[in-house]
């Protein structure tokens, strides 16, 4: 895709009240200020997923033929497709068959292999998208249903070269059942896609709650905000009991020492249609929250308009300065960065440097979230670093690159890493 052009896909019913026409299908350009329409897709899709693919274009995953508090035989969308379009129709996904009534918003992670891991409900695939076949079937994620509305959170963590970029998921929270007095799952379940034989090991997520937002920040940990401890994802105070303390999930730590608890705990409830994302600046925007429909101010829990910023802890430490990152590169390339830190001996084994991209993010979930360490080797003021080497760990498109000193994160300064220097599109 090129630059500064946001993709937006499916839609809901038509609804008098807003004017607005029935959008199931349609595929929706954002560029320049303006909205355009181009072409639409082979299925209706309700609460789809979609994740960017190495050739820089998109798959579209599952959804529902239209609004439902949870997925049925009837309205079920079991199939994925490409935009652009690679094949004449949608192609048919048996694990959205399988995973009814608990399948909307699957996860999906794009690996360095080139395949997706895809899961649903409780249930986990490694898919080849280019064949159309499941390559491995994985084990059952114990525990409650994990995907919308019993929603849980699910992140990719970052991927790193000196591990072979080894592969690990780590999903949390969710639901026992749709009713407003279902407890949220105290629960999360890590895998590591790199093992022969995968295996889920289980974890206690200390703040349990449902519909949380995991965020990957800048220095490679991950924030967990937003959800609440009973309910589902739905209007009509279908969730209550808003949590109102962050984690922080260290995924280097031991078990049982990864999670870090006592930062600053917010007083707004972010609930259904609440959302959180990575700045370059190193903060996390929070904002959103709406679980009664139409809008109304006397609810227990009305639409919240507040937006929030979450500054994690490196903030308040001295930071390296990014002064100079080339615009583009390409892949598997060198390209040298420079730097400034305010101390006088700079360790080279406590430096590291990575290109993260924030994702899209809606409904608890960060589609295309990533975070990748780079190869790199220090030089007094700059860093000579090697670009990844293929899009299958970084698809093509925008990032920001940062330089983590201790622990300690630089602002994020924007990159684009391309396949064809000369042409920006797919």
């Amino acid at each position: 895709m090129k630059p500064n052009l946001i993709l937006d896909t499916g839609g809901a019913e038509s609804r008098s009240r807003w004017n607005a026409q029935r959008g199931h299908q349609s595929i929706r350009h954002f560029m320049d200020g303006e909205w355009h329409e181009y072409g639409k897709m082979y299925a209706d899709r309700w609460y789809p997923t979609v994740e960017q693919l190495p050739e820089g274009d998109l798959i579209i995953i599952g959804g529902s033929i239209a609004g439902t508090k949870w997925n049925t035989k009837e309205k079920n969308t079991p199939s994925y497709e490409f935009w652009p379009p690679r094949t004449s129709e949608a192609i048919t996904l048996d694990l959205l068959l399988h995973t009814l009534p608990y399948n909307l918003y699957p996860f999906v992670f794009l690996l360095p292999d080139g395949n997706l891991f895809i899961f649903a409900s409780t249930k986990s695939i490694i898919y080849d998208y280019r064949k159309h076949k499941v390559v491995k079937e994985l084990p059952k994620l114990p525990g409650v249903p994990r995907s919308y509305p019993l929603t849980g959170g699910a992140v990719m963590l970052p991927l790193d070269p000196a591990k072979d970029y080894q592969v690990e998921i780590i999903i949390c929270g969710g639901s026992h059942r749709p009713r407003r007095d279902s407890p949220a799952d105290d629960t999360c379940g890590r895998i590591n896609l790199s093992d022969k034989n995968p295996k889920w090991e289980m974890d206690t997520f200390i703040h349990k709650r449902v519909m949380p937002d995991g965020v990957i920040t800048a220095d490679g940990n991950v924030l967990w905000v937003n959800g609440c401890q009973r309910g589902y994802a739905g209007y009509n105070n279908a969730n209550h009991d808003p949590t109102f303390n962050p984690l922080i999930y260290v995924p280097d730590e031991s078990h049982g020492q990864r999670w870090k608890q006592g930062l600053a705990a917010t007083d707004i409830a972010r609930m259904y249609h609440s959302v959180a994302l990575a700045l370059p600046d190193g903060r996390v925007w929070i904002a959103g929250s709406n679980s009664v429909d139409p809008p109304d101010i006397h609810a227990e829990y009305p639409t919240e308009y507040r937006v929030e910023y979450f500054s994690p802890p490196y903030l308040f430490k001295t930071r390296p300065q990014i002064s100079h990152v080339p615009r583009v590169v390409e892949y598997n390339t060198t390209f040298n960065i420079q730097f400034h830190l305010e101390q006088p001996d700079i360790d080279p084994s406590k430096l590291r440097v990575a290109i993260m991209r924030p994702g899209f993010s809606t409904h608890s979930m960060h589609m295309s979230q990533r975070y990748v360490y780079l190869i790199h080797q220090f030089h007094n003021d700059s860093i000579e670093v090697t670009a990844p080497p293929h899009p299958n760990i970084f698809p093509p498109g925008s990032g920001y690159l940062v330089v983590v000193y201790d622990g300690v994160p630089s602002k994020g300064a924007e990159m684009f890493i391309e396949r064809d220097i000369n042409d920006l599109q797919i």
